[in-house]
């Protein structure tokens, strides 16, 4: 848990034109005493927050390690790999010295301690209007609770840090907290952020640029409250979890983009349905695009890190608008064209030498193949300006409807939210459903809707099904059991600080 108190300041200087909303320079350098200062400070150090999320040695978060972190791992994934750091992740095979766990969590507890500069220093800047202080104070909290969240989901049991590591001692010999501490923490910081941020910025053309907005807070707060109340805490939150999202929904800031197809494309992203996203352009680009895409498809080819499951896509309704753009199984390469179901050279997704469970051809992730137009995925790197999406409005809805059927039961508000999602996927309304029926509903709409958006392992921990479902996955069998639940506390940052103790089983 080493960390220098003067690398989230530094790291803020680096960030100048990579924020759409970020005009201000910085012109001179800055320490913990006078920084930040003003309102173009504030901006400054709230962009610099962006850089633990996608820059870093690597791509170690969401350009990359997050999603072999929290996708690879479900039973709606698989990595093309037979080996290596990410197969680890796919076959439960990983141990404490997998890359991908220190890569992340190096980049969550950097975030959370710039937030804890910021946090504890905006109270001091006495001459800024209070308005300013408010909404700078809740997207400093907002990013504060995201990363502890994502820890707590990935490992359980974690520091909880609320305030600047600032001295060596201190930072080597950090215990990890309770999982229930830890979440009651997340969901003040997120009440508080609720509380202090704005529907939309002052000087946002869109209610999602990339900064946190009231929006998110209560999304993320849901978030928060179903897994509270999930099978890992066991707490009662769920009427809290339909507040919270009934909140975003009475907002009225954001509604459902009417053609789901619309919503994946480089110029619809900050949309209306979007929420929350890690913001990727200029030179800080996403490279899930071309990671997600197969090889040997001409201009089209890239890295070929992963794909999903024939098991997978023909759960879905033949009629839902949804599956052709989920999946992709046909690439158009110049004149040339691709089908996932050929076993040669005119085609990909043939993987059944790699034995049961493969004997059907695999498709790719459709959802994040746009690179702005044909051969466009040679240019910029094989690097793309998609973001990657952290909540939509379609998520509220289910969050709704979930947490308002296990609070109530299947109330009529509960239904209209889940079948405002069907209705844009094309599929019937649902009507006259038990509890368990639509919690059983809510759970499949989940699982078809957010696919490949790292929910699916999250939602099986929470719901109780994660060792039950993942035992049967073609790969995850190989070595999967019941405590992997939580993955493994990363060796080196117990190298660093033994306080920190090992999960058990590993």
């Amino acid at each position: 848990m080493r960390r220098n108190p003067l690398l989230p300041l530094v790291a803020a200087l680096t960030l100048a034109g990579c924020n759409a909303w970020l005009t201000e320079a910085p012109e001179d350098f800055f320490t913990p005493n006078d920084f930040p200062s003003t309102e173009s400070d504030l901006k400054i150090a709230l962009a610099g927050i962006d850089d633990w999320y996608t820059g870093g040695s690597n791509q170690p978060y969401f350009i990359r390690g997050w999603p072999i972190l929290t996708e690879v791992p479900s039973d709606q994934t698989i990595t093309t790999q037979t080996s290596g750091s990410r197969y680890e992740q796919d076959s439960y095979t990983l141990g404490p010295s997998n890359e991908w766990l220190w890569r992340v969590w190096q980049q969550i507890y950097g975030a959370i301690n710039q937030a804890n500069v910021v946090i504890e220093r905006i109270p001091r800047l006495t001459t800024l209007p209070q308005d300013v202080r408010d909404r700078y104070l809740g997207a400093f909290k907002f990013h504060r609770a995201f990363n502890h969240f994502n820890a707590v989901r990935v490992w359980g049991s974690v520091p909880l840090m609320m305030r600047p590591t600032s001295e060596f001692a201190s930072a080597s010999a950090i215990t990890r907290a309770p999982i229930a501490e830890i979440y009651d923490s997340i969901a003040q910081d997120l009440e508080d952020a609720a509380t202090l941020l704005p529907i939309r910025w002052p000087d946002s053309a869109t209610p999602d640029d990339g900064r946190p907005t009231r929006g998110a807070a209560n999304a993320m707060l849901a978030d928060v409250y179903m897994n509270m109340s999930g099978a890992l805490v066991q707490e009662n939150h769920w009427a809290d979890a339909a507040r919270a999202a009934k909140a975003v929904m009475d907002g009225k800031a954001y509604s459902l983009v009417p053609n789901f197809a619309d919503l994946w494309l480089i110029r619809n992203k900050n949309g209306p349905e979007h929420i929350y996203s890690i913001q990727f352009a200029g030179v800080k680009r996403n490279l899930y695009t071309c990671q997600s895409r197969p090889s040997g498809v001409g201009i089209e080819s890239c890295s070929n890190y992963w794909f999903s499951t024939a098991a997978f896509m023909n759960s879905f309704n033949a009629v839902d608008a949804r599956k052709p753009v989920t999946f992709l199984t046909q690439v158009i390469a110049g004149t040339k064209t691709y089908s996932y179901h050929k076993a040669d050279s005119t085609g990909f997704g043939d993987f059944q030498k790699r034995g049961p469970g493969f004997e059907q051809p695999m498709p790719y992730y459709g959802k994040f193949y746009d690179a702005g137009g044909p051969g466009a995925i040679a240019l910029n790197n094989s690097r793309t300006d998609l973001n990657w999406p952290i909540y939509r409005y379609a998520e509220v809805l289910l969050m709704f409807a979930e947490a308002e059927n296990e609070a109530t039961g299947p109330t009529q508000p509960a239904l209209d939210a889940i079948n405002l999602v069907r209705a844009r996927a094309q599929l019937l309304p649902l009507v006259g459903l038990s509890q368990d029926s639509l919690r059983k509903a809510v759970h499949q709409e989940r699982s078809w809707e957010l696919a490949f958006e790292s929910k699916r392992v999250f939602d099986l921990k929470r719901w109780g099904q994660f060792y039950n479902t993942l035992k049967d996955d073609p790969v995850a069998k190989i070595a999967i059991k019941d405590f992997m639940v939580f993955m493994p506390i990363p060796q080196r940052e117990i190298d660093l600080d033994p306080a920190l103790g090992q999960n058990p089983g590993y």
